[in-house]
């Protein structure tokens, strides 16, 4: 049973896919939504131009222009709409790009329906941006260190600002995080910093060696085992890491 939203907002999608607007376009239809389409970007700023829109969900490479061109052209009519970008190329790097850019989210294909009502509801729920003048002291806006216990130390130079900056944008994703650099350097922290900073803080983190685990036994160390699953199986190893698997459709 879906829950209709108290006020109908309108959606416009900008895809130069007909078939993906208009699986897309029914599934929020029936959730509630005013839904419009447009298959180039220039038709999308043109209809945004012409009445109003609550959120736009974008692709990234249309026929025309690119995603993160609409983008600052939609942010330039009206800086409150939401923007989703959504790309077939899973990048982090153009994620925190458009991120930057002002968009809410961004999605890689194949789309998950469940996974992008619940992004557009959060960002219909969300407050509306507000921009404020860049400050060089530890209050800058938009920059929100993490809180509790103080076990991170968060130094003030302009490096590791733009590093929290980082860590802000990536954080609240489900995207797989590589973090570099020399033995010592605080990638451990980092990691912690990010787990901190996600919807799964209240879940627990597990910091483990890679290294010094054997070809052998990786797989049960990170998997589990039961009892007698081979020679040396005592008894019942718990897993570290569980593995899921989702079937979603239109």
């Amino acid at each position: 049973m879906s829950i209709m939203p108290s006020v109908q907002r309108k959606i416009l999608i900008i895809d130069d896919d007909p078939d993906l607007c208009t699986l897309l376009s029914k599934y929020l239809g029936k959730n509630g939504y005013e839904v419009d389409t447009a298959y180039s970007g220039g038709k999308g700023l043109e209809k945004i131009k012409e009445a109003r829109v609550d959120l736009v969900i974008c692709d990234y490479r249309l026929g025309d222009k690119e995603g993160k061109d609409v983008l600052i052209q939609i942010k330039k009519i009206d800086a409150n709409i939401k923007v989703l970008i959504i790309t077939g190329y899973s990048d982090i790097k153009t994620a925190v790009d458009v991120i930057k850019l002002g968009a809410f989210d961004y999605i890689t294909k194949p789309l998950i329906p469940d996974e992008v009502l619940s992004v557009i509801k959060s960002a219909l729920q969300s407050a509306p941006e507000v921009k404020v003048q860049k400050q060089a002291t530890g209050d800058e806006p938009g920059i929100k260190m993490p809180t509790g216990d103080n076990e991170f130390l968060v130094g003030e130079s302009g490096e590791t600002r733009e590093l929290y900056k980082q860590i802000q944008i990536v954080a609240p994703t489900d995207y797989s995080i590589i973090l570099y650099g020399e033995s010592g350097t605080g990638k451990e922290v980092m990691a912690k910093t990010i787990h901190a900073m996600s919807k799964r803080k209240d879940m627990p983190f597990i910091a483990m060696d890679c290294g010094t685990l054997s070809r052998e036994l990786a797989g049960s160390e990170l998997f589990g085992h039961v009892k007698g699953a081979f020679t040396g199986a005592l008894t019942i190893k718990k897993a570290i890491l569980k593995l899921q698997m989702e079937v979603h459709y239109f």
